[in-house]
Protein backbone atom coordinates (compact mmCIF):
# COMPACT_ATOMS: atom_id res chain seq x y z
CA UNK A 1 0.00 0.00 0.00
CA UNK A 2 1.08 3.55 -0.54
CA UNK A 3 1.22 7.06 1.49
CA UNK A 4 -1.03 9.35 -1.02
CA UNK A 5 -1.30 13.60 -0.63
CA UNK A 6 -2.94 16.11 -2.45
CA UNK A 7 -1.53 19.14 -3.60
CA UNK A 8 -4.15 22.12 -5.87
CA UNK A 9 -5.03 25.60 -4.71
CA UNK A 10 -8.76 27.03 -4.02
CA UNK A 11 -9.86 30.31 -3.69
CA UNK A 12 -11.69 29.66 -0.88
CA UNK A 13 -11.05 27.48 2.40
CA UNK A 14 -12.81 23.97 2.42
CA UNK A 15 -14.10 20.81 4.68
CA UNK A 16 -12.55 17.50 4.26
CA UNK A 17 -15.52 16.27 3.02
CA UNK A 18 -14.70 18.63 0.12
CA UNK A 19 -11.45 17.86 -0.15
CA UNK A 20 -12.44 14.47 -0.34
CA UNK A 21 -14.68 15.16 -3.38
CA UNK A 22 -12.31 17.18 -5.09
CA UNK A 23 -9.09 14.83 -4.45
CA UNK A 24 -11.64 11.80 -5.78
CA UNK A 25 -12.27 14.65 -8.57
CA UNK A 26 -8.92 15.25 -9.73
CA UNK A 27 -7.60 11.18 -9.42
CA UNK A 28 -11.00 10.34 -12.06
CA UNK A 29 -12.75 8.24 -9.41
CA UNK A 30 -15.91 6.88 -10.96
CA UNK A 31 -17.48 8.00 -7.67
CA UNK A 32 -17.68 11.68 -8.74
CA UNK A 33 -17.61 10.55 -12.31
CA UNK A 34 -21.00 12.22 -12.88
CA UNK A 35 -21.00 15.62 -10.54
CA UNK A 36 -20.81 19.04 -12.51
CA UNK A 37 -17.41 20.73 -12.88
CA UNK A 38 -18.32 23.96 -11.48
CA UNK A 39 -18.60 21.57 -8.07
CA UNK A 40 -14.96 21.49 -7.86
CA UNK A 41 -13.30 24.82 -6.79
CA UNK A 42 -9.95 23.81 -8.21
CA UNK A 43 -8.45 27.02 -9.52
CA UNK A 44 -5.02 26.78 -12.35
CA UNK A 45 -2.66 28.42 -10.42
CA UNK A 46 1.62 28.89 -10.98
CA UNK A 47 1.78 28.06 -7.48
CA UNK A 48 0.92 24.32 -8.15
CA UNK A 49 4.14 24.38 -10.56
CA UNK A 50 6.11 26.09 -8.36
CA UNK A 51 4.99 23.51 -5.68
CA UNK A 52 6.16 20.75 -8.22
CA UNK A 53 9.84 22.11 -8.94
CA UNK A 54 9.84 22.06 -5.41
CA UNK A 55 8.84 19.09 -4.03
CA UNK A 56 10.74 17.42 -6.73
CA UNK A 57 14.31 19.54 -5.87
CA UNK A 58 13.98 18.11 -2.14
CA UNK A 59 13.23 14.23 -4.04
CA UNK A 60 13.89 13.79 -7.93
CA UNK A 61 11.69 11.95 -9.62
CA UNK A 62 12.74 8.02 -9.98
CA UNK A 63 13.33 8.55 -13.43
CA UNK A 64 16.83 8.71 -14.44
CA UNK A 65 17.52 7.54 -11.06
CA UNK A 66 20.23 4.70 -10.99
CA UNK A 67 19.04 1.18 -9.25
CA UNK A 68 20.79 2.02 -5.87
CA UNK A 69 18.86 5.69 -5.44
CA UNK A 70 15.74 4.39 -6.78
CA UNK A 71 15.08 2.09 -4.30
CA UNK A 72 16.32 4.84 -1.23
CA UNK A 73 13.42 7.57 -2.75
CA UNK A 74 10.41 7.65 -0.92
CA UNK A 75 8.01 7.75 -3.74
CA UNK A 76 6.52 4.98 -4.87
CA UNK A 77 5.75 6.72 -8.46
CA UNK A 78 6.90 10.03 -9.31
CA UNK A 79 4.41 12.35 -8.21
CA UNK A 80 1.59 13.05 -10.61
CA UNK A 81 1.90 16.42 -12.28
CA UNK A 82 -1.18 18.36 -14.21
CA UNK A 83 0.62 21.89 -14.74
CA UNK A 84 -1.41 24.29 -12.99
CA UNK A 85 -3.54 22.15 -11.49
CA UNK A 86 -2.63 19.97 -9.31
CA UNK A 87 0.08 17.21 -7.48
CA UNK A 88 -0.64 13.71 -6.00
CA UNK A 89 2.58 12.26 -4.40
CA UNK A 90 2.31 8.37 -3.81
CA UNK A 91 5.29 7.55 -1.43
CA UNK A 92 5.75 4.12 1.00
CA UNK A 93 4.53 4.52 4.28
CA UNK A 94 7.59 3.99 5.78
CA UNK A 95 8.78 7.38 4.05
CA UNK A 96 5.57 8.92 5.28
CA UNK A 97 6.83 9.96 8.54
CA UNK A 98 9.59 12.38 7.03
CA UNK A 99 8.42 13.12 3.65
CA UNK A 100 4.70 14.29 4.36
CA UNK A 101 5.21 16.87 6.39
CA UNK A 102 7.87 18.35 3.81
CA UNK A 103 4.95 18.08 1.19
CA UNK A 104 2.69 19.71 3.59
CA UNK A 105 5.24 22.96 4.85
CA UNK A 106 5.86 23.34 0.99
CA UNK A 107 2.07 23.19 0.22
CA UNK A 108 1.73 25.65 3.05
CA UNK A 109 4.34 27.82 1.61
CA UNK A 110 2.85 28.37 -2.04
CA UNK A 111 -0.83 28.57 -0.89
CA UNK A 112 -1.89 25.12 -1.65
CA UNK A 113 -4.54 22.86 -0.26
CA UNK A 114 -2.88 19.50 0.64
CA UNK A 115 -4.81 16.66 1.40
CA UNK A 116 -4.26 13.80 2.96
CA UNK A 117 -6.68 11.27 2.38
CA UNK A 118 -5.51 8.52 4.87
CA UNK A 119 -6.11 10.38 8.11
CA UNK A 120 -9.01 12.41 6.49
CA UNK A 121 -7.25 15.92 7.15
CA UNK A 122 -7.27 18.69 5.03
CA UNK A 123 -4.55 21.91 5.42
CA UNK A 124 -5.96 25.12 4.23
CA UNK A 125 -3.34 27.50 3.56
CA UNK A 126 -3.26 30.66 5.85
CA UNK A 127 -4.24 33.25 3.34
CA UNK A 128 -7.73 30.93 2.27
CA UNK A 129 -8.40 29.72 6.20
CA UNK A 130 -7.92 34.04 7.67
CA UNK A 131 -11.95 34.95 7.04
CA UNK A 132 -13.71 37.71 8.30
CA UNK A 133 -16.55 37.42 10.60
CA UNK A 134 -17.31 34.42 12.61
CA UNK A 135 -15.63 31.10 11.78
CA UNK A 136 -16.25 27.02 11.96
CA UNK A 137 -13.16 25.66 12.55
CA UNK A 138 -12.58 21.46 12.58
CA UNK A 139 -9.26 19.81 14.02
CA UNK A 140 -9.10 18.37 11.18
CA UNK A 141 -7.94 21.84 9.19
CA UNK A 142 -11.41 22.12 7.54
CA UNK A 143 -12.59 26.22 7.96
CA UNK A 144 -16.55 27.52 6.98
CA UNK A 145 -16.71 31.26 6.70
CA UNK A 146 -19.59 32.42 8.49
CA UNK A 147 -21.46 29.47 8.30
CA UNK A 148 -25.13 29.36 7.73
CA UNK A 149 -27.51 27.83 11.16
CA UNK A 150 -28.87 25.46 8.61
CA UNK A 151 -25.56 24.01 7.54
CA UNK A 152 -24.69 23.04 10.83
CA UNK A 153 -26.30 19.67 11.69
CA UNK A 154 -24.81 18.75 8.40
CA UNK A 155 -21.49 20.27 9.37
CA UNK A 156 -21.65 19.25 12.98
CA UNK A 157 -22.00 15.69 11.31
CA UNK A 158 -18.82 15.59 10.16
CA UNK A 159 -17.51 15.59 13.91
CA UNK A 160 -15.78 11.93 14.65
CA UNK A 161 -13.08 10.32 16.58
CA UNK A 162 -10.59 11.29 14.59
CA UNK A 163 -12.09 14.78 13.64
CA UNK A 164 -13.19 15.18 17.17
CA UNK A 165 -13.56 18.74 17.73
CA UNK A 166 -15.23 22.19 15.98
CA UNK A 167 -15.05 25.52 17.41
CA UNK A 168 -17.62 28.73 16.13
CA UNK A 169 -15.51 31.43 16.20
CA UNK A 170 -16.98 35.17 16.54
CA UNK A 171 -14.03 36.87 17.40
CA UNK A 172 -10.73 35.61 19.83
CA UNK A 173 -12.09 34.87 23.09
CA UNK A 174 -15.23 34.40 22.48
CA UNK A 175 -16.63 31.27 21.01
CA UNK A 176 -18.42 28.21 21.03
CA UNK A 177 -16.84 24.72 20.93
CA UNK A 178 -17.36 20.95 21.22
CA UNK A 179 -15.48 18.15 21.29
CA UNK A 180 -15.78 14.25 21.77
CA UNK A 181 -13.26 11.11 22.91
CA UNK A 182 -9.92 11.12 24.64
CA UNK A 183 -8.39 14.46 23.58
CA UNK A 184 -11.58 16.26 24.82
CA UNK A 185 -11.39 15.31 28.63
CA UNK A 186 -11.47 11.76 28.26
CA UNK A 187 -14.80 11.81 27.49
CA UNK A 188 -16.94 8.84 27.21
CA UNK A 189 -18.42 7.67 23.83
CA UNK A 190 -21.52 9.10 23.37
CA UNK A 191 -20.62 12.10 24.92
CA UNK A 192 -20.05 15.38 23.40
CA UNK A 193 -18.09 18.25 25.86
CA UNK A 194 -19.93 21.11 24.57
CA UNK A 195 -18.14 24.75 25.90
CA UNK A 196 -18.70 28.50 25.24
CA UNK A 197 -16.33 31.33 26.00
CA UNK A 198 -17.48 35.12 26.37
CA UNK A 199 -14.07 36.92 26.23
CA UNK A 200 -12.51 36.53 29.99
CA UNK A 201 -11.49 33.26 31.41
CA UNK A 202 -14.20 33.27 34.54
CA UNK A 203 -16.82 33.44 31.30
CA UNK A 204 -16.44 29.88 30.21
CA UNK A 205 -18.80 27.37 30.76
CA UNK A 206 -18.84 24.09 29.84
CA UNK A 207 -21.78 21.14 29.65
CA UNK A 208 -21.83 17.67 28.70
CA UNK A 209 -24.23 16.10 26.20
CA UNK A 210 -25.00 12.91 24.58
CA UNK A 211 -27.59 14.00 22.27
CA UNK A 212 -25.99 15.59 18.87
CA UNK A 213 -29.51 17.97 17.95
CA UNK A 214 -28.36 19.50 21.56
CA UNK A 215 -25.24 20.71 20.27
CA UNK A 216 -26.51 21.65 17.22
CA UNK A 217 -29.41 23.49 18.51
CA UNK A 218 -26.44 25.40 20.97
CA UNK A 219 -24.75 26.11 18.05
CA UNK A 220 -27.61 27.43 15.85
CA UNK A 221 -28.55 29.82 18.79
CA UNK A 222 -24.92 31.07 19.05
CA UNK A 223 -24.58 31.44 15.16
CA UNK A 224 -28.27 33.65 15.02
CA UNK A 225 -27.03 35.49 17.82
CA UNK A 226 -29.30 35.00 20.76
CA UNK A 227 -29.21 33.45 24.19
CA UNK A 228 -32.44 31.25 24.39
CA UNK A 229 -29.56 28.30 24.02
CA UNK A 230 -28.30 29.19 27.17
CA UNK A 231 -31.62 28.09 29.54
CA UNK A 232 -31.52 24.66 27.18
CA UNK A 233 -28.66 23.13 29.26
CA UNK A 234 -27.21 23.14 32.54
CA UNK A 235 -24.14 25.06 31.86
CA UNK A 236 -20.90 24.84 34.60
CA UNK A 237 -18.45 27.69 34.98
CA UNK A 238 -14.93 25.94 33.66
CA UNK A 239 -12.71 27.56 35.60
Amino acid sequence: MSFDLGVWRENRPITCPQALRTYWWLCGDERVADADEAEFGVAADQRVDDFHADLLGESPPLEGLAAAEAEASPWSMTPSHLPGLYVITTMGFSAARDVAPVVVELAKMHGLVCFDPQAMRVHNPPETADTDGPRLDFCDGGIVGAPRPDDLPELLGQITHRNWFACLERRPGWFMQVGIGERAGGLPDGVFGLEYREGEADRHFRVLVSDIDEVVHAFQGYAEGHERWKAALDWRPLA
